[in-house]
C-alpha cells in the first residue's frame, strides 16, 4: 500500500512539473479555432461589417450555424417569434450578440473536447457556459456593458481542458492511465496560467487574461477588478444554481447575501433577488450552448 501511494505521489509530482515547464516555455499545445469561427469573430469586431457576410460565414459550418439558431431561440433572448434563419437572428439580436454566441459555440466544440474524459469535459463546458450567462446577467443588473464580462466568464476555466488533454497525452506515451482523481488537483492549480497562454495566442482582451489568472485569488492587485469580481461571483452562482437543492430556501439565499463580493460590486439585496430570479434563464442558455 505504501509503495502504491509513493508511486502515485511521484507521478503527480512529475506530471505537475512537466506541465508547468510546458506552460512557462510556451510549449503547451493550444487549440486553434476553425476558419468559420475565426471569420465570424473577425466580422463581428468590424464596425462596418456586412450582416450578409456574417450569415454566409456562419452557413459554412452547419454545426456552428445550428447551435447559433438554437441559442438565439433560448429564453435568454426570448424572441417573440421563433428565429428560423441566420439573417433573422442577426436582425433580431445584432452582430455583437451573434458574434458572442458563435464564438461560445466554437470554443465549446473545439476546446472542450477531450477524448477519454468526455464526461469531465462536458461538465467543464457546462460550467463555463453557466458562468458566461451569469456574468452577463450580473452586468445587466449593474447596468454595465456585458460583452467583455461574458467573454471573461466563458473563458475563465479554459485552461482546464487544455491541461487535461496535455496530461492525458503525456501519460499515454508512458503507457499510464490519466484518472481524473490524479489530474484534478494539478490542473486546478495550473489552469489559470494555461488559460493565459491561450489568451495571448488568441489575442484576447487583457481583462480576459487577468480573469483567468485571478478569479480564485481576489486579494491580488487587479487592473480589471470589476471584470474579475463579476466572474468570481458568476463562478459561485454557477455552482449554486446546479449543485445546491436549497437555492430557494431562506438559508440558501442568506448565504449568498453574506458574500463580500456583493458589497465590492455594489449589489444590494433587491438586485441579488433580481439575479436569482434569472436562474432558469441562465440554465436554459447553458443548456442551449451545450
Amino acid at each position: 500500500m505504501t509503495t502504491v501511494s509513493l508511486r502515485e505521489s511521484e507521478v503527480e509530482s512529475d506530471l505537475r512539473q512537466a506541465l508547468l515547464e510546458r506552460i512557462e516555455n510556451g510549449a503547451l499545445e493550444l487549440p486553434v479555432l476553425n476558419q468559420a469561427a475565426t471569420r465570424v469573430a473577425t466580422l463581428c469586431n468590424e464596425c462596418e461589417a456586412d450582416p450578409r457576410e456574417l450569415a454566409e460565414a456562419l452557413s459554412r459550418d452547419p454545426s456552428l450555424a445550428g447551435h447559433v439558431l438554437r441559442v438565439s431561440n433560448s429564453s435568454t433572448y426570448a424572441p417573440v417569434q421563433p428565429i428560423v434563419s441566420l439573417q433573422q437572428a442577426i436582425s433580431r439580436l445584432g452582430m455583437a450578440t451573434l458574434g458572442q454566441i458563435a464564438f461560445a459555440v466554437a470554443v465549446g466544440e473545439r476546446v472542450f473536447e477531450v477524448p477519454g474524459h468526455e464526461s469531465w469535459a462536458r461538465e467543464l463546458w457546462r460550467h463555463s457556459a453557466l458562468c458566461a450567462g451569469w456574468s452577463r446577467e450580473i452586468s445587466r443588473v449593474r447596468r454595465r456593458n456585458g460583452e467583455t464580462t461574458f467573454l471573461c466568464g466563458l473563458m475563465h476555466d479554459v485552461g482546464f481542458p487544455i491541461l487535461v488533454q496535455a496530461a492525458a497525452d503525456m501519460l499515454r506515451k508512458t503507457g499510464s492511465d490519466a484518472p481524473r482523481e490524479l489530474l484534478e488537483p494539478i490542473v486546478f492549480d495550473l489552469h489559470g496560467a494555461a488559460g493565459a497562454r491561450l489568451a495571448e495566442a488568441w489575442k484576447m482582451p487583457d481583462a480576459v487574461r487577468e480573469t483567468m489568472l485571478a478569479h480564485h485569488d481576489l486579494a491580488q492587485k487587479l487592473k480589471f477588478p470589476e471584470d474579475v469580481r463579476t466572474v468570481a461571483l458568476a463562478d459561485l452562482l454557477s455552482h449554486w444554481s446546479v449543485d445546491h437543492h436549497d437555492e430557494g430556501t431562506p438559508e440558501g439565499v442568506e448565504r449568498l447575501r453574506g458574500l463580500e463580493l456583493l458589497e465590492q460590486l455594489g449589489l444590494y439585496d433587491d438586485e441579488l433577488e433580481s439575479l436569482l430570479e434569472r436562474r432558469e434563464r441562465v440554465l436554459d442558455f447553458a443548456g442551449a450552448l451545450s
